[in-house]
């Protein structure tokens, strides 16, 4: 067992296939944009530079919007989606199938943690804490956002796991010590090499399996 689990929040815990529907964009627009703000997030790591990550979302939705020939006059309203969007229905469960075991629930994110918390307030989600890359002006999978991550909750990187939708962001974690858990939702295919511990269809089956240990590692339940 873990001490504490550590969610992603964006495109783990909230879903963003709304966010690129006022500006015309088709119905994977959402993920696709949040898509190039992580890689445009990586590269501003990559090169030392940290902007926060709603100008890297507007740059984002201006290309994708360009790209698809979309609406300009939605972005303002495809930003504002983007700051509290919609919790996966089974996020809540989640979070009550770790606390009924014992374990501590707390979300790690490249989202700055102040629009973190407002975001998870919008979605009527509770963890006990916040973590945001403004913490250390970096970017996941950069690991200093992982030891901040496992800093923050007073214990060791061997008693936490992170649990994400993100096969990159699992790797990451995993290289900086922690343990790790997959949610298969949108990926559906593992990147080979990534080795989580446990891997589930959906957070609630994600969280089951860390508490039950049911799955074998790197095994769907």
């Amino acid at each position: 067992m873990v001490s504490w689990v550590l969610f992603d929040l964006n495109g783990t815990l909230l879903d963003p296939t709304p966010v690129g529907e006022p500006a015309g964009l088709g119905p994977r627009g959402g993920e696709t944009v949040l898509a190039a703000a992580v890689h445009a997030s990586m590269v501003d790591t990559m090169s030392g530079t940290y902007r926060p990550l709603p100008e890297l979302l507007r740059a984002a939705l201006e290309r994708e919007v360009a790209l698809q020939d979309g609406l300009e006059e939605g972005i303002e309203e495809a930003l504002q989606r983007a700051a509290a969007m919609p919790p996966f229905p089974d996020a809540a469960a989640a979070f009550g199938v770790l606390r009924g075991a014992g374990v501590r629930v707390g979300v790690l994110t490249n989202s700055a943690t102040e629009a973190a918390e407002a975001a998870l307030g919008s979605a009527g989600l509770e963890p006990e804490l916040v973590v945001g890359s403004d913490s250390v002006e970096v970017y996941k999978p950069d690991r200093r956002v992982y030891d901040a991550g496992v800093e923050a909750t007073g214990g060791r990187a061997e008693d936490v796991c992170l649990v994400a939708a993100h096969w990159w962001d699992v790797l990451g974690a995993r290289r900086a010590g922690l343990r790790t858990a997959w949610v298969a939702r949108k990926e559906r295919v593992l990147m080979p090499g990534t080795g989580p511990e446990w891997t589930g269809e959906d957070l609630l089956a994600t969280a089951q399996a860390i508490t039950c240990v049911r799955n074998p590692p790197g095994q769907v339940g």
